[in-house]
């Protein structure tokens, strides 16, 4: 098995339309002056900052929509997506996003909300990665910080074979158009990674089967992306991590630290959670193991162990419940194997996984695909959790 070197981290990848660094402020005060910019939620189980998403109408508009109607249309006061500091839930943000992609009959259209990201949107956080000292550095701040703002997703940044992967997977079990929300992820992941270290990514990776056009991808990432991947992620050499932040400021840096963990009053994940989401993370790398989380967790693998008992949870349980979350989502939105899929999770036998599949979900994983495939376009699929 490949040695492999993980930094796994829990973020939002959002951003905004406009190009170009945050405008400079002489006082970190300057960001906070406005209740109105005050983060409109504080207990986010399920929901994530709006962000980018500011920018949905504005696409809607250039493709001859009426976005206030659309909107209203699945049940959101239109008004929630004109501030960045609102929230919306996954499930909301899901039920928008199909909307959008029927009304505009485009496969792409999450895309298309993701190529005008930039930190802008990010607020105080994405102030703070600007004037962190490395793109590694920056893209921890993000890491660190989005538990403030957004739960339901994860993203991480793994250093393997000297390459770093810089991902994002939904784990919010009743979220529709997964495959939208992420793309934009992508696009937004592609665009800060210009802003901060001034390249675009080697590789974008997207786990859902490729739109019948592709030229919009072409265009925007400068290369095809690998359709059927078992991650959302954009790819480049690990060694840019270590390049700086031009224009980074020490000492403003210093104070927005501070102002960073005073600006979000929010209840903090409980060890299953956190480990739930490192998780569906790192379950398509060989080294899902208690050992692994443990250390990202900065504590010995008893203790996690301990916590994971006093909580009610066990981490083999835990393990089994991604597992089978990622191959529901692998099964019903690419078109990978059923085989490549019972590897990327770790299996060394296939028939182990299809053993598994049907012991979590009642059928076999080809039967599951076949009527995810029927459901999708009418509603939810199942429930990914094990029976």
């Amino acid at each position: 098995m490949a040695s492999v070197s993980v930094v796994l981290s829990l973020l939002l990848i959002e951003a905004e339309a406009e190009k170009g660094r945050l405008p400079i402020c002489d006082k970190v005060s300057d960001l906070l002056a406005s209740s109105s910019d005050r983060p409109e939620v504080l207990h986010m189980e399920g929901q994530q900052r709006i962000g980018a998403i500011v920018e949905l109408p504005q696409v809607l508009r250039e493709m001859g929509e009426d976005p206030a109607k659309l909107i209203a249309s699945v049940g959101i006061d239109p008004d929630k997506l004109r501030n960045p500091e609102s929230s919306i839930s996954f499930v909301e943000l899901g039920r928008l996003l199909q909307a959008c992609v029927t009304a505009t009959r485009c496969e792409h259209f999450g895309l298309l909300v993701g190529q005008r990201a930039v930190m802008a949107n990010l607020g105080l956080v994405g102030r703070l990665m600007q004037n962190a000292p490395t793109l590694k550095a920056a893209i921890l701040d993000l890491c660190t910080n989005q538990k403030r703002y957004a739960r339901g997703a994860v993203s991480y940044l793994l250093i393997q074979n000297e390459i770093a992967f810089w991902g994002y997977a939904v784990h919010h079990p009743t979220m529709r158009s997964v495959e939208q929300l992420s793309e934009g992820a992508m696009a937004a992941a592609r665009n800060m990674l210009l802003e901060l270290a001034g390249v675009p990514p080697d590789q974008v990776f997207i786990a859902r089967r490729a739109p019948n056009d592709i030229a919009a991808y072409k265009r925007f990432f400068g290369c095809a992306p690998t359709f059927d991947a078992q991650q959302y992620a954009v790819a480049f050499p690990a060694a840019l991590l270590a390049r700086p932040v031009q224009g980074a400021d020490r000492e403003l840096r210093r104070k927005l630290e501070g102002a960073v963990a005073d600006y979000w009053a929010v209840t903090q994940p409980s060890i299953t959670q956190t480990v739930v989401r490192l998780l569906h993370a790192r379950v398509v790398f060989p080294d899902a193991t208690l050992e692994a989380l443990a250390d990202d967790l900065s504590m010995h693998p008893r203790t996690l162990h301990r916590r994971l008992e006093q909580e009610g949870a066990s981490f083999r349980e835990l393990v089994n419940e991604a597992r089978f979350f990622v191959s529901g989502q692998l099964l019903s939105g690419t078109k990978m194997e059923v085989t490549d899929i019972a590897f990327a999770l770790g299996y060394a036998d296939p028939s182990g996984f299809s053993r598994a599949f049907q012991r979590w979900s009642g059928m076999a994983p080809s039967e599951w695909r076949k009527q995810e495939m029927v459901s999708a376009a009418t509603g939810p699929g199942q429930k990914l959790s094990p029976a």
